[in-house]
Formats: structure tokens, sequence, C-alpha cells
């Protein structure tokens, strides 16, 4: 079985190519180095402001570590010049993203759930995958949402009752179920 978990789901973890906002997840949450790539590189859409870029830089990982039980995820819009934080609500979370923005708009935003307690359901759905696949479900991807909404689940029928079931053994608001084919590798050449 073909599958990506878990996954910070940057729309399906990951960047939005060819649009101007970039979200930020799981790999930005790492500490940077010299010896790993840019954000511009992380997030696959080049990110055009270097303040934005070097605030969600160091907030992420700052946030993630120190707020663990609220934190939920960051975006970068380009369009409005501005860092978005999802969290929960948090004055202590909402103080530190201020004091290490670098001079960065910030706008916080509240999250249902942090990043911790949606990296839980998906370290569950990977431990399940056996469980699924016996149920007759195709789990195809997972992860967190970088808004905090819910872990993004992707299943191959995408149907009401794939959602019931993993809702019912992980959380009603916890997870959102999308339709989508498992991915097929490229052919070889020889």
């Amino acid at each position: 079985m073909n599958r990506v978990g878990p996954v910070v789901v940057l729309l399906a973890a990951f960047a939005v190519g060819g649009c101007a906002t970039s979200e930020i997840g799981k790999d930005v949450g790492r500490p940077s180095s010299s010896q790993e790539p840019s954000l511009s590189a992380t997030v696959g859409t080049p990110v055009d402001d270097p303040v934005l870029e070097a605030a969600a830089s160091g907030l992420g990982p700052v946030l993630e570590a120190g707020f663990p039980d609220t934190y939920s995820g960051l975006r970068l819009d380009q369009d409005k010049g501005v860092v978005v934080v999802y969290r929960l609500p948090d004055p202590a979370l909402d103080d530190a993203a201020r004091a290490g923005a670098r001079g960065a708009k910030l706008e916080l935003v509240d999250a249902k759930h942090s990043l911790k307690e949606l990296r839980e359901v998906t370290d569950r759905i990977s431990a399940d995958a056996e469980h699924w696949k016996s149920e007759g479900i195709q789990v195809s991807t997972w992860g967190p949402a970088v808004d905090g909404s819910a872990v993004n689940v992707t299943t191959v029928a995408g149907s009401e009752s794939d959602r019931a079931a993993l809702a019912a053994r992980y959380g009603e608001d916890v997870i959102r179920v999308s339709r989508e084919d498992f991915p097929v590798p490229a052919p070889t050449t020889e």
C-alpha cells in the first residue's frame, strides 16, 4: 500500500504551488542549520519576503517546543505580508510569538486542536494501518491541518462511511476525510 503519513498537510503538507500563500508545518518545526534547506526550498513556493521567512523559520521551532499544548501551526500569507500563527488561546504563546516575530507582522488565529494532539492522532492512524485495511478502508494520506482544525485523511472512497469509522475511532471533531486514489508510481525507464 502506498501511503504518506504522517504528513503535515500543507494542503495535502505541503505548500500550495502557484499561490502566494505558503503553509509551514512539520519541516519548519526543526531548528534550522546551514545544512538544511531554506524555508523557500522547504515549502516549494518562493518566499519573497526575507522578513517573513526569518520570522517563520524562527517562530516555528520556538512555539512548537515552548507551547506544545497550544501551538497548532503557522502559515505565510505573502499577499498580506503576514505570518499567521494558529494556536489555542494562550497569552504566553501570543507574547512569545510577538517577541520572536523579528519585525514581521503577525496574525494570531484560534485553532481547535494543538499540533501535538493532531500528531498523536496521525501516529494512531499509522499504527492502525492494518486495522483499516481489514475494515476495507483504503487510507492513502493523513496528517495535521496546519490551521489546527483536524487531521486530514484521504481515502480511496472518501465516503461518509469512511469518515464515520475514522471519527468513531479517533474523535468526531478531529477527522476530516476526502477522496483521493492511491498515488501511482511513475513508470521506470530502462
